[in-house]
């Protein structure tokens, strides 16, 4: 939009600079460019031509501006969203540091039973680690006692 903005303005802007160029005056004009006699053209007609050619420069003016407000639009988005990132990044880095305290912290403070003593109550048989909560139905699959689930 912008490269057809300046084309339409340095386009307009010489016919404008050529019409009032070979101008010479009196009721009816011949344009004349280049050598050639193009056209006979009375005041009104050169005045609406004046507006055309007025028109289309002013129209490429608008594109011009418009590309270069959506072009401003866009690196303020783009800068906004780095600014979000860099914050999001930090926030992710703080609380990394935050977990990584916590489990060094966890890891100082295990209590390990003292020796000798059973990690269960004598006669009660040891529970599953993966056994389901008091009240809950097992999983039924169709994996076998000493069958592999990957098989």
């Amino acid at each position: 939009m912008l490269i057809l903005g300046l084309l339409l303005v340095v386009v307009s802007g010489a016919a404008g600079v050529l019409l009032i160029a070979y101008n010479n005056g009196g009721a009816e004009q011949t344009v004349t460019m280049f050598g050639r006699d193009w056209t006979s053209a009375t005041m009104m007609e050169a005045f609406v031509a004046g507006l055309v050619v007025a028109t289309v420069f002013l129209l490429g003016l608008w594109m011009i501006t418009a590309a270069s407000r959506r072009a401003r639009a866009n690196r303020a988005r783009y800068h906004e969203v780095r600014r979000e990132a860099k914050t999001a990044a930090r926030e992710r880095d703080k609380l990394a540091k935050q977990l990584d305290k916590e489990e060094s912290r966890r890891e100082d403070t295990v209590v390990t039973p003292p020796a000798g003593t059973p990690a269960y109550k004598e006669g009660a048989p040891p529970t599953p680690r993966h056994a389901a909560p008091a009240g809950q139905q097992p999983v039924i699959t169709n994996i076998k006692p000493g069958d592999s689930p990957t098989k």
